[in-house]
């Protein structure tokens, strides 16, 4: 076996020093936090692969946007704000790149040419802006993947020969940084997708199917912050609970279908009933919760809201009996399930209070 010069050494010590740093960086990205690859991150990569390697100059990234076209996200000793404005359509960029690692050897009049097509742009003018990619002999490019799809490309040049990066044997070190970049981006986007996946399961969790209005779960959510607001104002914590206590009549005299088609409608006029503070949150099948903060008895409220059920009834020519109790935070208890006990045992005689109606 033949012996390495000093330079093959010294070469391949180079290289291997840059891809630790590399991938310590990615490592460190990954395990201290959950967001994606972004700007600054590229950059980065970017400023390791150009100052650890001394025959690569300049460097880009380009990932693909939500119109699908690829444009750069970040640059190293290229004009960034010249560049940023330049984009490739899907299928001329996986033409050009292909799908894996490639080195691409072209004379920068060339590149030129393209950027100055992309940017209208005359080739002097453009010669002026971006002196640093007349410089480039060569480039290797190395694709980002996701789940398999082409989502980028991580591109290092070099301003000495076309032929650098096959002399120093570049590529299978450009392969496994795209291996790297790609696991990362990956990650990333994996987790992303399982948090919109888990809000989503606790919106679920959280919401009434029927109404989407907050269940009773999430009604207790904002419980403990409202009862926080009362204690920071002069303000008191009022719990409210309205009935429609002859709903299971309605639903025998027309059907099922019927009864949710109604709850919904009023669930909507309730909305539109209370004050943008307010929280209405639907807690049984007939019966609706509200959390109101008060100086004394929400009476103007409940007025309004016994009111509009009414309206609401006759206007679809029905007779629905409306049931509205009220129960104040401390004094009738500090939790929730205990104040809608107390609401509803309060229902009958507040709905009929001549007092709380004026």
């Amino acid at each position: 076996m033949e012996k390495k010069t000093r330079n093959e050494n010294v070469r391949e010590d180079e290289i291997s020093k840059m891809f630790v740093k590399f991938s310590d960086y990615l490592l460190k990205i990954s395990c201290e936090r959950e967001t994606s690859l972004k700007r600054k991150d590229y950059e980065a990569l970017l400023k390791i692969a150009v100052e650890n390697l001394s025959f690569v100059h300049s460097g880009s990234v380009l990932t693909m946007n939500e119109d699908e076209e690829f444009c750069y996200i970040a640059t190293y000793n290229h004009d960034y704000e010249l560049l940023k404005n330049v984009r490739f359509r899907k299928q001329e960029m996986l033409m050009r790149r292909f799908k894996q690692t490639y080195v691409i050897k072209r004379r920068s009049l060339d590149l030129v040419k393209e950027l100055s097509s992309k940017i209208d742009e005359d080739d002097n003018s453009l010669k002026q802006r971006v002196s640093s990619v007349d410089n480039i002999k060569a480039f290797v490019s190395m694709p980002i993947r996701v789940q398999r799809k082409v989502i980028g490309f991580f591109n290092l040049d070099s301003w000495e020969d076309e032929d650098i990066f096959e002399k120093k044997n570049f590529q299978p070190y450009a392969e496994m940084m795209s291996r790297l970049i790609s696991i990362s981006a990956e990650r990333f986007e994996l987790i992303k997708i399982l948090k919109e996946q888990n809000e989503q399961l606790t919106r679920n969790t959280l919401t009434d199917t029927l109404t989407h209005l907050p269940n009773l779960r999430a009604l207790g959510n904002y419980f403990d912050k409202y009862v926080e607001l009362a204690n920071r104002s002069l303000n008191n914590l009022y719990l409210l609970c309205i009935d429609i206590t002859n709903f299971d009549k309605v639903v025998h005299t027309y059907d099922v279908e019927f009864g949710e088609n109604l709850i919904r409608k009023l669930s909507k006029h309730l909305l539109s009933l209370i004050r943008k503070s307010d929280i209405v949150g639907r807690i049984e099948s007939s019966s609706f919760g509200v959390i109101t903060l008060s100086r004394g008895i929400p009476k103007p409220l409940i007025t309004r809201i016994n009111q509009g059920i009414v309206e609401f009834s006759e206007k679809l020519g029905l007779d629905l009996d409306v049931s509205i109790g009220v129960a104040e935070y401390g004094t009738d208890g500090k939790e929730l399930d205990v104040l809608l006990k107390r609401a509803r045992t309060y229902m009958h005689t507040i709905a009929n209070d001549e007092k709380l109606a004026e």
